[in-house]
């Protein structure tokens, strides 16, 4: 609502409006005529920096007037001191003055309410206009507001004379005010996280500690290309070996997030922003935590899974803090939190809170929803600060009924109660708040959602349990959470086939499922507990399964706990599969065959045979039922003589197990001077295996241009690929976009006709080529392996051959037979 001319006259008299000298015949209708002072202001320079004050000349306007040059900026002044703590002022310039093509302001034409002054004009002429000391240049009008008032005490305030921009006095603090946004401003989660965005909605609810994020593009800006590239690199392996990389991967990922360090114009940035939001030298004590964009989801909360540091002072503290909190969500918690969820995306989606924090005498965690009571809070607490009560680390006290807790708490935890209650109702869901009190008030420092992962973080006392795998049942009611998949898979396949070999008298390495909390392992008796269990078996390493996206993790004994840490969580029991991993001296596969079996074996390993990523040699039975001891019934090189003494036991599981599953490969170890049972795999199929000079790994016929993929960087990562699990003769994953593969998929298709592939062993992940290629070629090759199981099972012809190849364009493969030929025709 406007002021008239006759109301402006009457605030003027009461004081509400400033305006001096007043002359009552300046006073129109709805406005008062001001005057042009004397002197002007000219900036000297052709460009002006707003980030630096600009260099100028003044002028006195004589008597006789100034001529204003055209596309030339004037700052003149009112010669009046105007203003007011009731109105919002607003100016113009006279009609007769924009009649002669004078502007008298470019865009600034509304001050705030609380400024009183002369007013700063900007001047600026179409044509060339004299000017003149005292002339009625403008007009201004006053607006009543509505809503609380706030004064002005800016930078201008009781300016006399022209003022020039002092706009490099705080462009720095507005710029930094909009790249790190503080509470009470209308954030985006998908920029600040939701803790951050969930923590500002809340903060013109409830008290809140001052604080800024730092959003997650400026971690984006300060991770290099080269650097990205390499994160692309290892997440990619991370997914398609299913986590088996997990220990290289994540030591790469440390060695790659070491180098992360704010850019020097972030951190003047940074910088500007402590100070404006807590003054010129912080003194303040700060907590740095977390924000990732998919924390404090109605999923998952990710708790613990990133760096927060607390009690941080000063600025460069702050920004050391931030590039830590940056450094943790490429450390192993918290990539392994996101593998286990299925996420392997490589790009940082961390903003970091840097938050007042509280000289806290009571803190603690409060929860609605837990019983099913809505208007229930659920309150733990303790004395100081609450960080040990969250992490698990220290016993809670209750604060659920006010009448049980002790007098000098009773007002602090009625107000959480309060507070808590009056978020609930706000946001319309459960919700997770974690609060501090000191003298003054209960501030809240976090809310989130109610979640699975959340509800269930409520301490339960340490924890380590212990079940074995194969013979013993997990406890009533254990959640597995992401290693139910893989339990169900081990238990339900190898549980009757372990139970077959102790009744037949062979031996197997031991399993176990672990549950466990951060307590329970953080403890004495936790840590004893996993070493007595540990103990049992004969090997030195482990095999962890995480979950179904973080399996086949190779770890020495001792490092278990340090791993299992790594993934644990405060209160809540999660569970890991572990089984003993032995090396031992040679890894094989046996297979009945006709009458007779055949042993294939390496001592690079079980996992190596397997997975194609070792050639292969052969012990041959030609005649099980004929006897072992009768001359050229078995067939084996020299160095398998350890091996060979063993085959009755080998012959019997393998019948056995025949026997219960049909057609079957028997997967063993040799090691501490005997064979170990390890696995099997169900085939679907049959074919005769008994030459042991037989080059057929897959019958049939095929011909095609040669693929080659037996180069040393192919030949790498074909090898690292086929070591995870990500492939086997029972499963598939795809991992076709990871980068070699996607290649060598785009040369596929590429191809006029079908083509062989040639490569230097069977690797497991070749399988994904099935179907889309017309036949293999290896330079050494298990026929017992996964892949060639896959490829009997397709039909696709595959044989071994040690033939020169270097300049083979085509390929015949017939039943073992391999033809290559040049590019211009005639036998290679």
């Amino acid at each position: 609502m406007i002021l008239t001319g006759p109301e402006i006259s009457r605030e003027q008299a009461t004081g509400r409006i400033v305006i001096s000298p007043f002359t009552p015949e300046q006073v129109n209708p709805n406005s008062y005529n001001f005057r042009l002072g004397r002197r002007l202001r000219v900036y000297v320079a052709a460009e002006l920096d707003p980030r630096r004050p600009n260099e100028f000349t003044e002028i006195d306007i004589p008597d006789e007037g100034h001529v204003l040059e055209p596309g030339r900026l004037y700052l003149a002044h009112t010669e009046e001191v105007l203003g007011s703590e009731f109105y919002a002022p607003t100016f113009a310039a006279r009609s007769s003055v924009a009649r002669l093509g004078l502007f008298i302001n470019l865009s600034a034409c509304l001050g705030d309410i609380g400024f009183v002054g002369q007013w700063t004009l900007q001047l600026y002429a179409v044509h060339r206009v004299r000017v003149y000391p005292g002339m009625n240049i403008g007009q201004m009008m006053w607006w009543r507001p509505a809503g609380e008032i706030a004064l002005y005490d800016g930078k201008y305030q009781s300016s006399a004379g022209p003022r020039s921009s002092d706009i490099h006095l705080d462009l720095d603090r507005q710029i930094a005010r909009g790249r790190f946004p503080g509470l009470r401003t209308r954030v985006e989660a998908g920029t600040v996280g939701n803790k951050f965005a969930r923590l500002a909605w809340a903060s013109s609810r409830v008290p809140v500690p001052e604080a800024f994020a730092v959003p997650a593009t400026e971690l984006t800006a300060a991770v290099p290309a080269d650097a990205m590239r390499r994160l692309q690199q290892v997440f990619e392996e991370l997914r398609a070996t299913i986590g088996s990389s997990f220990l290289e991967s994540t030591a790469e990922l440390a060695d790659i997030a070491g180098g992360l360090r704010m850019p020097p114009a972030a951190r003047e940035m940074l910088r500007t922003r402590l100070t404006d939001v807590f003054g010129p030298e912080p003194s303040a004590r700060f907590a740095v935590r977390s924000s990732g964009l998919a924390e404090d989801s109605a999923q998952a909360s990710y708790a613990g899974a990133h760096l927060t540091t607390l009690g941080v002072t000063g600025v460069d503290e702050v920004i050391e803090a931030v590039e830590a909190g940056w450094r943790s969500y490429y450390a192993a918690p918290a990539v392994s939190a996101r593998v286990r969820a299925g996420d392997f995306d490589p790009q940082p989606r961390l903003a970091v809170v840097v938050q007042r924090m509280v000289d806290a005498r009571l803190a603690g965690v409060a929860m609605t929803g837990l019983t099913g009571d809505p208007e229930r809070v659920d309150v733990e607490y303790r004395e100081g600060l609450g960080d040990v009560l969250v992490a698990g680390a220290d016993a809670a006290l209750r604060g659920n009924d006010l009448a049980a807790v002790p007098t000098a708490h009773r007002p602090v935890l009625a107000r959480v109660h309060e507070l808590v209650g009056a978020l609930r109702a706000e946001l319309g869901e459960d919700v997770d708040v974690e609060w501090a009190a000191d003298d003054a008030d209960v501030y809240v420092l976090q809310v989130r959602p109610v979640t699975a992962t959340v509800s269930r973080r409520s301490s339960a006392g340490p924890a380590v349990e212990v079940v074995r795998l194969y013979t013993e049942d997990p406890p009533a009611g254990a959640d597995l959470q992401e290693v139910s998949d893989v339990y169900a898979g081990y238990v339900a396949k190898r549980g009757p086939a372990y139970r077959l070999a102790a009744a037949q008298e062979v031996p197997t390495a031991p399993g176990w499922l672990f549950g466990f909390n951060a307590e329970g392992l953080a403890g004495e008796a936790g840590a004893m507990a996993l070493k007595q269990a540990l103990s049992v078996g004969s090997a030195a390493e482990c095999v962890l399964d995480l979950g179904g996206n973080l399996r086949q993790i190779i770890v020495d004994k001792d490092e278990v706990a340090a791993r299992l840490a790594e993934v644990a969580e405060p209160g809540h029991v999660r569970y890991a599969v572990v089984r003993d991993f032995l090396r031992g001296d040679l890894g094989f596969i046996s297979r009945l065959s006709g009458d007779g079996m055949v042993v294939e074996y390496t001592p690079e390993g079980l996992l190596a045979l397997n997975r194609g990523t070792a050639g292969a040699q052969r012990v041959v039975v030609r005649d099980l039922a004929v006897g072992l001891e009768v001359p050229g019934n078995v067939e084996a090189p020299a160095q398998a003589a350890g091996l060979v003494r063993h085959l009755p036991t080998i012959a019997r599981m393998t019948s056995a197990m025949q026997e219960w599953t049909g057609p079957v490969t028997v997967e063993w170890v040799y090691a501490l001077g005997q064979p170990y049972f390890v696995d099997f795999s169900a085939l679907h199929g049959d074919v005769q295996l008994l030459a042991a000079d037989d080059e057929t790994i897959s019958a049939g016929v095929a011909h095609g241009p040669v693929l080659r993929l037996d180069d040393a960087a192919d030949d790498e990562w074909l090898r690292r690929l086929s070591i995870g699990p990500a492939v086997s003769i029972d499963r598939s994953r795809d991992v076709t976009d990871h980068e070699g593969l996607a290649r060598i998929l785009g040369r596929v298709a590429a191809s006029p006709e079908p083509a062989i592939v040639y490569a230097r062993r069977p690797y497991a992940v070749l399988a994904v080529l099935i179907g889309q290629v017309a036949g293999f070629v290896f330079e050494e090759a298990s026929a017992l392996c996964h892949l060639a199981i896959l490829l009997r099972e397709a039909r696709v012809p595959a044989a071994v051959t040690t033939v020169p190849h270097a300049a083979a364009a085509t390929a015949v493969v017939s039943n073992g037979s391999v033809t290559l030929r040049r590019v211009r025709g005639g036998n290679a």
